[in-house]
């Protein structure tokens, strides 16, 4: 029984370390990575229903999968429809990959308003 204990210890104490990480909190406004659609954003917390979040792009990503991903975000974050969205900046126009190729496009940036 000693033998059986000593051998699956070091697996329990590295399992519930793995799980405790993996609940923490990102700070605020800190840039956080979603996994899901492979974006990269930060959310700032501006008071209980509003927030402030800013959608980073990389070379690869197209602003229609920023945009999706801004729409998805908000809906998580109010867990409810009638929310409100300002964008602040970002917004792409339907022929800037034709006017200039090499555009470095920048982050979309919006706040976020819930229904209270």
């Amino acid at each position: 029984m000693k033998i059986f204990m000593a051998r699956y210890i070091p697996l329990i104490l590295i399992s519930l370390v793995l799980a405790s990480c993996s609940t923490i909190e990102p700070e605020n406004g800190a840039s956080q990575w979603d996994f899901d659609h492979n974006v990269q954003f930060r959310q700032t917390d501006i008071d209980e229903n509003n927030y402030h979040i800013v959608v980073i792009p990389d070379v690869k990503t197209r602003f229609s999968k920023l945009a999706t991903f801004l729409l998805r975000r908000s809906m998580d974050i109010c867990q409810s429809y009638g929310f409100k969205i300002e964008v602040l900046s970002g917004v792409e126009d339907f022929d800037a990959k034709f006017a200039s190729p090499n555009l470095i496009m920048s982050s979309l940036s919006a706040n976020l308003e819930c229904p209270k």
